[in-house]
């Protein structure tokens, strides 16, 4: 029979990944490329991008070329690139100084060292931040407003807010580089932008008198947040401090400044849009969207307001652009507009590695304000990867919403529970469905959290109520101690954890109790708000800081096991979260009946997607459009006869019932077939299912299925599969856990009856290979090779 035409007339019940109105990765991709493509093109043979006409730049020489470096770094360029390297080669026969300055150039020049990362030029950015230090106004004579500003091209003159919004970014990415600026610049930065605020949150292009600017704009406004963002984070204490070698939790958190930043943020809210620059139409809109994605990205704001500018943005500029054009345009200029949407498009969609989660029924609900930001900062560091960081509000987000992060991180001292039981319900549900569908939760009780503790475990209760979903003591090999970092054993804290699908899906830090040897460890929120992520050339003793690294250690080893450093763009995450979303939803022509066999223990949780992705892919991969219905089965009644396939698959012991081995084997007489596979090719699931097989089938063994054997050629519509990768975990002492991947010829085994397999078992792990969350521990068939062949298992099973 013809399979594909067998796929027609059975029926199945699937819905695709699609991204209703939103906008597909491939398309933001497309543009990206297509505009780096068009500023390559451009490049002159001297390495610039200078003297077009209508893109100014002509006062403030090698300011185009280091905005357009600026846009190819942000776009993924690698600084080897050749139209890099010539750009960088110009850049660096542009000697500024206090007789020499030009603030834009010097301050864009700067960034685009910074960026490129090349020890090079280090001795340039540091000459660069002497300079911008120098041409700080300081001068208190005239306006008291402008101290602590930059201008054009002069010092103690003027200040205005864009020319120092730049220099700003200029310094902030010089102390990323490892560069860094004096205190009293930036404190003075930093009472800059506090002082020039307006009234209603907004900042303008000019300060007037004492206090605020002229009228307030988008553009301007952005600036203002951004500067105030950055200026106020090297300066302030948070919600914790070292004091007198000792580190203090739960400190009253000193940034004054968090409510003027809150206030612009609700000045966006208020006037938001993409589609102009606030209070200026189409003027400078490019370079107000420049500005909304970094508001967005260093606030951690998702939303501004009601608005998701991310996706209100680029679905804004790709309509812009059209699909004929290959950069974008004001009307005159191509070369700025274009760099300053490559960076709103790139930025804007690096990878969220966790969203820490605000609960209403705690005002006080983040007391360490720059915990996540800084183990994010850290981990970007190790992993040599861009990475942001969001706030998310648990009661009005969608599940989809939560989907955007890999990581939800909890913490407080308060119950995180809801008051009212319909709350509980509905947020019990979508944490159940952020877990199903691969999420990972990390939960912390920080001091005095006993409320937190019961309030924690309860909700838990709630998420997974089925037995065997209890919070446990994680063992001391589990790869949250060692998979990044080697944790010490002084530094070890009782960390406990649920396990969920594939993995450990919760870690939870309970509250320290007495007797407990651990009472003088701080929380890991702690340790992260006072770890020092800039050299500001102050540091710990060496006591301290053994703390600090440790618990930067776990946290790392946590987000490595939860996302095995393999991050997804917020576009990316955003298509599958829509998926995700809309299962159930959509009718297709038919149904093909596949059974989940249950063995208690939930099992038929290990991995619940693993069946459904197969079968997406084939859709999406094979073009046929199939539908399906997986239902969870037992043997211990008639239902299995209703299916003409049984999936299988597990983590534990277990054994059959007599009354169960007699069901199985008429369920095979009669022509069914029973595809199973151990979890992360468990030796307890193997060995059990081994013993079972011989005690159904005594006169008949597993035998091995042969590399040329009929399931692993093409004949069915599959695959010709000859090798395939599978994954296994290494652990090298001093060095990163790692998968490491070997090519070998598929490990099968399987039962005949009749000429045909009626069981076929994979030793090797399939289902997490399938539902793509196998962690840095989990022994099994890569992705694409499990995918490759479980197909042909379905395609085979389907044709006999």
């Amino acid at each position: 029979m013809n399979l594909r035409c067998l796929f027609f007339c059975l029926t199945l019940f699937f819905v695709p990944f699609v991204f209703s109105a939103d906008i597909e990765p491939e398309v933001v991709s497309k543009a990206i490329e297509r505009g780096v493509l068009y500023i390559k093109g451009k490049q002159h043979p001297n390495g610039s991008w200078e003297g077009y006409a209508n893109e100014g730049g002509g006062n403030e020489p090698g300011g185009v070329t280091a905005l357009c470096v600026i846009a190819l770094r942000s776009a993924g360029l690698d600084r080897n690139d050749p139209a890099i390297r010539k750009a960088l080669e110009y850049l660096r026969e542009l000697a500024f100084s206090p007789t020499n300055y030009h603030n834009y150039a010097i301050s864009l020049q700067t960034m685009a060292f910074a960026l490129c990362e090349t020890d090079r030029d280090l001795p340039l950015i540091r000459r660069n931040v002497k300079t911008l230090e120098a041409m700080q106004n300081t001068n208190t004579r005239n306006i008291r407003n402008i101290v602590g500003g930059w201008s054009y091209n002069s010092v103690n003159a003027s200040s205005d807010n864009s020319n120092a919004q730049f220099s700003v970014l200029a310094l902030y990415e010089a102390e990323r580089a490892g560069i860094s600026a004096s205190h009293e610049v930036w404190e003075r930065a930093r009472d800059y932008w506090s002082r020039n605020q307006n009234n209603e949150g907004s900042w303008g292009y000019i300060p007037t008198g004492d206090t605020g600017s002229t009228g307030g704009t988008g553009s301007m406004t952005c600036a203002g947040i951004s500067s105030l963002v950055v200026s106020s984070g090297m300066t302030t204490t948070g919600g914790a401090e070292v004091r007198d070698g000792r580190i203090i939790c739960k400190t009253a958190a000193k940034d004054k400044f968090q409510a003027q930043i809150d206030s612009g943020i609700n000045f966006m809210a208020r006037n938001f849009s993409v589609n102009e620059n606030p209070r200026m139409g189409q003027t400078y809109l490019f370079y107000y969207l420049y500005g909304l994605e970094r508001v967005g990205r260093m606030t951690a704001h998702r939303f501004i307001g009601n608005h998701d500018w991310y996706r209100e943005g680029t679905l804004s500029l790709l309509k812009r652009k059209g699909d004929l054009n290959v950069h974008w345009t004001d009307g005159a200029a191509t070369l700025i507009p274009t760099s300053f949407a490559i960076i709103f498009l790139s930025r804007g969609r690096w990878p969220i590695l966790i969203s820490k989660v605000q609960y209403d029924n705690d005002k006080n609900w983040d007391p360490h304000p720059n915990d996540v930001d800084h183990l994010t900062r850290h981990v970007e560091r190790k992993w040599k990867q861009e990475l942001t960081w969001q706030t998310i509000n648990l009661a009005p987000a969608t599940s989809e919403d939560l989907l955007q992060s890999p990581v939800l991180y909890l913490r407080g001292s308060n119950s995180p529970l809801p008051m009212n039981a319909a709350e509980r319900t509905k947020v019990a549900a979508k944490l159940r469905d952020y877990l199903d569908h691969g999420g990972f939760i990390v939960a912390e009780a920080l001091q005095g959290g006993k409320q937190f503790d019961n309030g924690f475990r309860e909700l838990m209760r709630l998420v997974l109520p089925e037995e065997g979903y209890d919070l446990r003591l994680l063992d001391i090999a589990h790869p949250i101690w060692h998979a990044e970092v080697e944790v010490e054993p002084d530094q070890l804290r009782p960390l406990e954890g649920i396990n969920f699908g594939c993995r450990t899906s919760v870690i939870y830090s309970p509250p320290s109790r007495d007797g407990d040897g651990i009472a003088n460890l701080p929380a890991l929120s702690c340790l992260w708000e006072v770890a020092q992520i800039y050299d500001r050339g102050k540091p710990y003793k060496a006591e301290v800081q053994r703390q600090i690294d440790a618990g930067l250690g776990i946290g790392v080893n946590i987000l490595a096991y939860a996302t095995n450093r393999e991050m997804k763009t917020k576009d990316q995450r955003t298509l599958e979260a829509a998926g995700a979303a809309l299962s159930g939803t959509e009718k297709r022509h038919g149904r093909i009946f596949i059974g989940l066999l249950e063995l208690g223990g939930n099992t038929t949780n290990a991995a619940p997607r693993a069946v459904p992705n197969l079968l997406q892919w084939a859709d999406v991969s094979l073009g046929i459009p199939v539908d399906f219905k997986v239902d969870r089965v037992s043997l211990a009644n008639e239902t299995v006869f209703d299916y003409p396939v049984l999936f299988m698959h597990g983590r534990n012991a277990f054994t059959f019932s007599g009354d169960e081995r007699k069901r199985l084997r008429e369920f095979l007489d009669n022509g069914g077939t029973l595809f199973a596979n151990a979890i992360c090719s468990s030796p307890m699931f193997i060995e059990s299912f081994q013993r079972e097989m011989k005690a159904v089938f005594a006169e008949t063994p597993l035998t091995r299925i042969l590399a040329d054997d009929e399931l692993l050629t093409d004949q069915f519509g599959g695959f010709a599969i000859e090798r395939l990768k599978v994954q296994s975990p290494k652990r090298t002492p001093g060095r990163q856990m790692q998968l490491t991947p070997l090519e070998q010829v598929p490990e099968l085994d399987g039962i005949k009856i009749e000429g045909r397999w009626a069981v076929i078992f994979s030793p090797l792990d399939v289902s997490c290979a399938l539902e793509k969350t196998a962690t840095l521990d989990c022994k099994g068939y890569h992705p694409e090779s499990a995918l490759r062949l479980a197909t042909n298992v379905l395609l085979y099973v389907m044709d006999r």
